[in-house]
């Protein structure tokens, strides 16, 4: 039992691999994909392109066809590698754990940026506050200070009268 890959089976067919790829995805039940996700053809699924290819050509769609046969080579399968498929199992679970374990770091990560981004930002608020309390306590200093008034104080019956120059004298002071 060979195991063909896309290409190789398309080049076995005489088609295109994207031709195998589109039969493949209009009958996905009687196709396998490895753990990669790539298909795998077996000698009964060459059987199987070949005759949608003798179809194809014979002018019918795709889905006016039907294949049969699936029941008996999946059994077959099963049967023939009971240990693959427990390695396959295996396999995910592994993969599955090492996702979740990464999902859990990146959960971690984000967390402690977010806690970071919340202590700069309170940081921040913080300076503000003393800034403003320092802004208050000066504004109350101030107003608790009586203000100084610069006026001349004058005494009764002193009354200071400036003469009033004319422009002449004004401009010449030495008379």
């Amino acid at each position: 039992m060979q195991a063909l890959k896309t290409k190789e089976a398309a080049v076995a067919l005489g088609v295109s691999q994207t031709t195998v790829k589109r039969w493949v995805i209009a009958f996905p039940a009687f196709f396998t994909k490895d753990r990669l996700g790539h298909y795998i053809f077996s000698d009964s699924d060459l059987i199987r392109l070949r005759y949608i290819k003798e179809r194809v050509d014979l002018g019918d769609s795709l889905d006016r066809l039907e294949l049969s046969g699936k029941e008996d080579s999946d059994d077959s399968s099963a049967e023939s590698c009971p240990e693959e498929s427990a390695q396959q199992a295996d396999e995910l679970i592994n993969r599955m754990k090492r996702i979740e374990h990464m999902l859990s770091q990146k959960a971690d990560e984000v967390v402690s940026m977010q806690i970071l981004q919340h202590r700069k930002e309170l940081e921040a608020l913080n300076q503000v506050v003393k800034q403003l309390a320092e802004s208050v306590e000066l504004l109350e200093r101030k107003l608790a200070r009586p203000p100084v008034i610069e006026k001349e104080i004058q005494l009764p019956g002193h009354h200071s009268h400036r003469r009033k120059r004319g422009i002449l004298r004004s401009l010449f002071q030495f008379w």
